[in-house]
Parts: structure tokens; sequence; C-alpha cells
């Protein structure tokens, strides 16, 4: 329980805004977490994607997920980091990688921490910055985003929801078949001046991405980011918490170990949820009450996590169209995690 002076200080605390809690430093609440690992941050705008720096954050800041950091360590930031090694393989430092898996498990935080790891410059493409009513203007405003990637090397070009430019065409004549066209000639430019250009591409529904965008020298490296393992889900419950008046011993390795299956976005909803809890306790008795125990285990009933409908289909490719294997990093989490 916390003392009387403890409780005043929580309190002062709780009334202030973040910066004022401490000391101009950014805020690292539920909001923050449910920006990075769902939705949109407003970094995306056109404005600050022509004048993008290079991210500060890097894998220290991602919890957990230790075999994709690794896969990518491996498999995108090495070129960068040593390009006269790879250079005199012949091997050049770019292309393009596609992330897929549940919405809201940290995909663009990833891909931005990838950035921070190979000191790249983090070039965020919002699908609304691309898509036009306007005939050609898709099309241009594409290529567009592409000689921004190439006047800002090394850079790393990042499209979210990646579907929406890259799905199967239906036909020659499909309205969506010239965009698919202009993107996979951009991707093939890079065979030519690709060097220090990487593009990563994410996407929740990966069985509908044109089967081409995967053919070598385009998106030819494929990472499966799963829902955050228990370390993950513990630094994530952890970070949504921060900052909260919170009851003394509140053992939070609990929480992590019965959460299997949470994206990110389910944990901070489910810290979001016990914090009312604990706001409604505090008007009924006009006393400041932490957030508890009897609080998270009140939430976990209501709180479901969203990502077994993800699973349940990306199962059923798993076991009916995996020609390509492609999806076996899915049948290997769903085998070990899932039963």
């Amino acid at each position: 329980m916390l003392t009387e002076a403890g409780r005043d200080e929580a309190a002062a605390r709780w009334r202030g805004t973040p910066a004022e809690r401490d000391g101009g430093a950014p805020p690292s609440d539920s909001a923050e977490v449910i920006r990075l690992f769902g939705a949109k941050g407003d970094d995306n705008s056109p404005t600050l994607r022509r004048n993008v720096a290079r991210p500060t954050v890097t894998f220290a800041d991602v919890g957990g997920l230790e075999h994709v950091k690794q896969q990518i360590r491996r498999k995108i930031i090495a070129p960068f980091e040593k390009p006269g090694l790879f250079n005199a393989f012949r091997k050049r430092s770019g292309g393009g990688v596609l992330m897929y898996g549940p919405p809201g498990c940290g995909k663009t935080m990833l891909a931005r921490a990838t950035a921070g790891e190979a000191k790249a410059h983090f070039i965020p493409v919002a699908i609304t910055d691309i898509l036009d009513k306007y005939f050609g203007e898709s099309e241009r405003k594409l290529a567009e985003a592409f000689a921004d990637a190439r006047r800002q090397r090394p850079s790393i070009l990042f499209f979210d929801e990646i579907e929406a430019l890259a799905s199967r065409r239906r036909s020659s004549g499909d309205v969506g078949a010239s965009l698919v066209s202009t993107f996979l000639t951009e991707m093939d430019g890079f065979s030519a001046d690709g060097d220090g250009i990487l593009v990563i591409g994410a996407t929740n529904t990966p069985w509908v991405v044109d089967s081409a965008f995967r053919r070598p020298g385009r998106f030819d490296r494929v990472l499966f980011v799963p829902p955050p393992d228990q370390t993950a889900r513990l630094a994530i419950l952890s970070l949504c918490l921060a900052q909260r008046p919170l009851a003394a011993g509140l053992n939070l390795q609990r929480f992590a170990a019965t959460t299997a299956g949470f994206s990110g976005a389910d944990l901070a909803h489910l810290v979001d949820t016990a914090v009312e809890l604990a706001i409604e306790d505090s008007a009924d008795i006009d006393t400041l009450t932490p957030v508890s125990r009897r609080h998270l285990e009140a939430a976990l009933q209501e709180v479901r996590p969203t990502t077994s409908e993800w699973l349940a289909t990306a199962r059923n490719y798993a076991k009916f169209a995996n020609e390509s294997g492609l999806y076996d990093d899915v049948l290997a989490f769903i085998d070990k995690h899932m039963k």
C-alpha cells in the first residue's frame, strides 16, 4: 500500500501532464504503445516524409522478439554496417523485406528500430499519401517516395498496409494494375541504383499480396512478426503502467505470463481498462486508489486477445497454401504457443 505522503505525491503526479511529471520527458503510457503497435503515428504526414531524421529508437527499446531481431540483424542491418565486405562479394546493401503478422504486434516499431540500428534515415509512407482519385497521380506520388529514399541514403522506405498498393492484379485492365506495375518497376530499378536503400513493407494479409512482389530482387526476404512473447509482454505492460499510481508489490510477471496471444495494442487496452476501474474506485471513496492486482484481474475478464482470428486464418493458409514455405514460421509459432 502507498503511504499517505506517497499517495499525495502520486496524486500530484497523476494530475500533471506527462511533461510536468517528468520535467519535459516524452510520454511513455499506453497511448504511446498504441501508436507504436497499432494505430498510425503522425510521422506519416507528407511534410515529415520529405524531411526525415535518423531515428534514435533501437532494438534496446523493443522488448522480446529476439528471434525476429536476430533475423533482421543478419538479413538487413549487417549489409548496412559493413558495405565494403558485402561489395567484395558483390552483395548490395538494400532490397526489399516484407514483414507480416497480426495487427498491433509492432511491425512499425521494428521497422523504425531497424533504421535506428542501421543508422539510416527512416521514411514512413502512409497509403493515404499515395492513393489519389486522379488518373496517374498515385503512380507519380509512389515514384516520388522512392526518389526521396534515393536522395537520403542510407535510408529505409517503409510502407505500412502494403497490400493496398501490392494486392493481386485481377486483370490487365484492373485500375490497380498500373500502380502495381509502377511499384514493381521502382523495385526493379534498385538493381542498378538501389545500394543503401531498403524497402520494408508491412502487412496483416500477406496472402493478398501479388506474388510478383516476392520474386528475387524485390520483397525476397519475408519475416513473420508474431504476437509479443512473455518478455515483450512484460516490457509493454511496464511501459503502459509507467507514471501511473501503482499498488506496492504489484507483480507484472504474473500478467505477462497469462496474456499469451495478446498484441501490444491488446495489452495497452488491458491497462487502460484496469486504470478506468481504479479511477472508478477512487471516485467512489474520494481517495486515490492505485492500480492493483484486483483491477488487472478484473480487466482480464473484459479484454480478450484480438490475434486469435488472424492466427486461425493464417493457420488455414499455412496448411493449404504453403507450397513455397512462406508460412512455416506461422505453423511453428502456432504449434509452440497456441495449442
